[in-house]
């Protein structure tokens, strides 16, 4: 009977160390934060802004399209009209208060010719 106590006496202690490592490799995926993927410009703008702005021109208003506006001169001034848009525009607060959001839009209509 003492052999048996102490085979598995010596699994325990065998065991003890590999336990401890998976049971904090599981802790440790479970409260570290998740990678969250980059906002996607494009995406933000098919999902948001390409109903009235299709290629980046304006259906409310031609003559006034949204490529080359002065809306786009800098981020600022992307985020100052998001949040107080003028005439049909609707205010997109969502996206003008979240910079990753609101960078990823900007770099995409930048890039509307």
């Amino acid at each position: 009977m003492k052999k048996n106590h102490d085979n598995f006496t010596t699994s325990i202690k065998l065991l003890a160390p590999a336990t401890l490592l998976i049971a904090i490799t599981l802790w440790a995926q479970l409260v570290s934060p998740k990678a969250v993927a980059a906002p996607n410009g494009e995406q933000i703008f098919k999902e948001n802004c390409a109903g009235c702005h299709a290629g980046g021109g304006n259906i409310v208003d031609p003559k006034k399209p949204l490529k080359g506006s002065a809306k786009l001169a800098s981020t600022d001034k992307l985020k100052d009209y998001l949040l107080k848009p003028s005439g049909a525009m609707p205010a997109a607060p969502k996206i003008a208060n979240d910079a990753a959001t609101l960078e990823a839009l900007y770099k995409y209509c930048k890039t509307l010719k």
